[in-house]
């Protein structure tokens, strides 16, 4: 289960449920649907009936009122009040995101077809209308759908994410025969105005991590005493300049992150890390060198480099540089190293060096 879906709902209105959708929860008392998904309140003032079927594993059954004032907005969506609140740890924030072309979407919902389930859709963003188009229906986001199912009834009134931000709200249309067979969505820049208006929160969008640059090392930067300077020179590997700007590179980015705060990102990291150690383990147990590292590095990078899109690849933006730094990160922690035995020719490397001085 997305950690959405328990504040998505489904919605009847009218004899029979001849009205059916989607609706999912904003807050304790407010619920959003598409405003045609209740037309029957407004031609024989039917019944509302919500039902959650993702809490407490049972039905939680409400009613709804349009907001009255909101419908004036002439705005595709409704915005609900129900009869009693929903308490749970969950309730939905739109976010002012700018959606493009081949994003990939997705949303949950109960067409009438997967009525007693629900419906888990993902695919990409088809087309964005804009204002100069001419915009057939509703919505100005179209959607692309290749799956089985031929009739989206219900779906109206799903919330759509992209990035795992609440973009927009699915809006549906029938072509023949009352048969749905086009899905789309009314964004939150379109909703945006009246959203505010009624004090509905409208978040802005995290920005994306990003190292769009490569920076150098500060003058009078001294990594002489660094552990992973001496694991190199332990290892006879003294042309280590480079070695340092991927260092102070990968000590950016990491701090970068750590500060942002955002669990994926450093949980991304983490894992990115994780992923070069094993890359390093791989390389590193058949080698039987206990004086010469050079070969291994470099053979190291090498892999490091072949990698970078595929196992190393991450949805935050990770220069290679930054990746070959994260090798000389774990060296530092005393993680990795350039020899066999690279803990005990560091200790002897040490001791050598104290002798000299």
């Amino acid at each position: 289960m997305t950690t959405y879906e328990k504040a998505v709902g489904r919605l009847l209105c009218g004899d029979d449920a001849k009205d059916r959708a989607t609706v999912f929860l904003i807050s304790p008392t407010r619920a959003v649907t598409a405003r045609h998904a209740i037309n029957e309140y407004y031609l024989e003032g039917k019944e509302i009936i919500l039902e959650f079927c993702n809490l407490n594993n049972q039905v939680i059954e409400r009613k709804g009122e349009p907001l009255k004032a909101f419908e004036d907005t002439k705005m595709p969506i409704s915005i609900l009040e129900l009869n009693e609140p929903i308490h749970c740890d969950l309730y939905l924030t739109f976010c002012n995101y700018q959606i493009q072309k081949e994003n990939i979407y997705e949303t949950y919902g109960y067409p009438v077809a997967k009525w007693g389930v629900g419906h888990f859709t993902k695919n990409n963003v088809l087309r964005i209308v804009s204002n100069d188009m001419t915009r057939p229906y509703d919505w100005d986001i179209d959607l692309n759908y290749d799956g089985n199912m031929v009739d989206f009834s219900g779906l109206s009134g799903a919330p759509l994410f992209v990035e795992g931000n609440l973009v927009g709200v699915i809006l549906t249309e029938s072509i023949t025969s009352g048969r749905v067979i086009s899905i789309g969505s009314v964004s939150v820049q379109r909703l945006s105005e009246a959203l505010l208006k009624f004090n509905i929160p409208i978040e802005e969008p995290i920005p994306e991590f990003s190292m769009d640059e490569i920076y150098e090392i500060d003058e009078g930067m001294d990594f002489s005493e660094s552990m992973f300077i001496m694991k190199l020179e332990s290892a006879g590997i003294f042309d280590h300049e480079d070695c340092q700007q991927e260092f102070f590179n990968a000590e950016i980015a990491s701090s970068s992150i750590a500060s942002r705060g955002f669990l994926f990102e450093i949980k991304e990291f983490s894992m990115l890390k994780e992923n070069v150690k094993s890359i390093w383990k791989t390389q590193h147990r058949p080698y039987k060198e206990e004086n010469d590292g050079n070969e291994l590095l470099a053979k190291v990078y090498e892999r490091v480099e072949d990698l970078n899109n595929s196992t190393l690849k991450t949805s935050i933006e990770i220069p290679l540089l930054v990746k070959k730094g994260i090798l000389h990160q774990l060296s530092d922690e005393c993680k990795v190293g350039w020899v066999k035995n690279y803990k005990a020719r560091l200790m002897s490397y040490i001791s050598e060096r104290n002798e000299e001085k």
